[in-house]
């Protein structure tokens, strides 16, 4: 009898262990059109995708351990989402991140081939980073598997 408790219980805390390890960040409803990243590049980013990348990686230090940090992936098989905003306490992942950062996302009109400071006002402006902040770093993958990263320090 010992040994089939044993034998359950070890069953239920695998089954548990499997559940804890759920992505908190994946979100189950992404935008349609939005370009994934395509390092064959077969995919030179159609004018009707819904925003212009496929991996948004914002993060913006403050002293005092305040910090924005946005994540966006989008691939083949699963779109994850997180919004950080210290500044004004907000700490979003999954679907509500998504529907935080889609209207933002849409309005941005930068490319890969967007000049470096034009990309950064862009960003600045849209998540209404504020001066003073001791890190600014931005790393972009466009569809056609381009890498950008964009710094102030």
């Amino acid at each position: 009898m010992h040994r089939k408790t044993t034998c359950i219980f070890s069953v239920l805390f695998s089954l548990v262990l499997l559940a804890g390890c759920n992505d908190k960040e994946e979100v189950k409803n992404p935008p349609e059109n939005a370009p994934v990243e395509d390092t064959a590049n077969n995919n030179e980013g159609a004018k009707d995708e819904a925003f212009t990348f496929a991996n948004f990686d914002l993060e913006v230090d403050y002293k005092g351990k305040k910090t924005i940090d946005v994540d966006y992936e989008n691939e083949k098989d699963s779109t994850e989402a997180k919004y950080q905003d210290d500044l004004n306490d907000q700490n979003l992942t999954s679907d509500e991140a998504m529907d935080k950062l889609t209207p933002i996302f849409k309005d941005f009109s930068f490319d890969q081939d967007t000049d470096e400071q034009e990309v950064i006002k862009q960003v600045k402006e849209a998540f209404s980073v504020e001066d003073g902040y001791e890190k600014f770093e931005l790393e972009i993958t466009f569809p056609n598997g381009t890498e950008k990263e964009y710094r102030e320090m």
